[in-house]
């Protein structure tokens, strides 16, 4: 038994992100990670992820807007860039007066434009006739680099990682609470569960019942001459589709909430019809790009019903599980939101 005062179950982003709040903050947290940091089987790997303000719900563009500052943080405490700001362009009804709605309730700096306008000022496509939304603060987060930064800034502020240590389940009682690993038990006043795909089942563990259920997402990538020179793209629908720039390697495109419901410890692969949809939809709007994919890969979401987000303390026990595919942008914010629940 190994006496500790935090232990971290999970280092994906928004583990790191909670580590990183968590030492900054003297309280030395314990990461668990059961793969290596920055595995490509969870939710948190790859070149890039979208930060946007765009969102509907103005609750979600107040948490984006309290996000940039930290992320900006994250690059002064670690010397690397983050966060680069291109611009994003959204477009579809209903979804383009809404977003454009929110965005001004909450003050966001944004402007609907023509396609004409947009095409013009971009090497993109768009419908003519489509109302498009901009929105400067669009642009991409390094995924890989983020995860990297907040467990390297952790690690300095006292934070220990622990690669290849799986947590088999959670033993709560009313002082402590011990997390079983195959070789060691450590005994924390907290436990942060930050866990992905797999949180319902260790959850489960401590009696925590979660209503998440993991799927598998198809992402692909496409060779352009110039992409950091574009803007973020969404079409919103059903499904919405999405391209952003991936540095030094052309654009990435998914599809949001197309995968089906899969297990996290099966290995799976990339759904070739999904492919196929990125392709046709990277011919559609990039007409510089390559439309043959150069690769494609998954990544799993893990799902609430409304897309919602969970982070709840239990007791012993902080539980985030802000992902269903769009939490990523959110990560320092959750990280901070995380840890003040672990102290509280």
């Amino acid at each position: 038994m190994r006496e500790v005062e935090v232990v971290v179950i999970g280092a994906g982003v928004m583990g790191a992100a909670s580590a990183w709040r968590l030492a900054k903050a003297g309280r030395a947290p314990v990461v668990l990670e059961q793969f290596e940091a920055g595995h490509p089987l969870g939710s948190s790997h790859g070149s890039v992820r979208v930060f946007r303000f765009s969102y509907g719900d103005p609750v979600y563009v107040r948490m984006a807007m309290e996000a940039l500052p930290l992320w900006r943080e994250l690059e002064r405490d670690s010397g690397r860039e983050i966060l680069t700001s291109l611009g994003q362009l959204d477009w579809r009804e209903p979804y383009v007066s809404a977003n454009a709605d929110a965005l001004r309730q909450c003050g966001a700096d944004s402007i609907l434009i023509d396609a004409a306008e947009a095409v013009e000022r971009y090497a993109v496509r768009i419908p003519l006739g489509e109302r498009v939304l901009f929105h400067p603060a669009g642009g991409i987060v390094r995924a890989d680099g983020s995860v990297r930064a907040f467990l390297d800034v952790a690690r300095e502020h006292g934070a220990e990682l622990h690669e290849g240590t799986r947590a088999l389940g959670l033993r709560v009682a009313r002082e402590h609470v011990e997390v079983v690993t195959p070789d060691v038990t450590y005994r924390a006043s907290i436990a942060v569960l930050t866990a992905g795909p797999w949180i319902k089942g260790l959850a489960a563990t401590a009696g925590i019942e979660l209503p998440v259920t993991p799927s598998r997402e198809t992402v692909a990538f496409f060779e352009h001459p110039d992409e950091m020179s574009l803007p973020v793209l969404v079409e919103w629908g059903e499904p919405t589709l999405y391209g952003l720039p991936d540095p030094g390697h052309g654009i990435k495109i998914g599809a949001h909430h197309t995968g089906p419901d899969d297990d996290p410890d099966r290995e799976g692969e990339p759904d070739p019809a999904i492919v196929d949809l990125l392709a046709a939809w990277v011919a559609a709007h990039y007409p510089k790009a390559d439309p043959i994919p150069r690769r494609a890969e998954t990544c799993m979401y893990t799902n609430t019903d409304d897309e919602r987000f969970i982070l709840e303390r239990y007791g012993r026990v902080v539980v985030g599980s802000p992902c269903s595919g769009h939490g990523f942008k959110f990560a320092p914010l959750i990280g901070e939101r995380l840890a003040t629940l672990a102290q509280a």
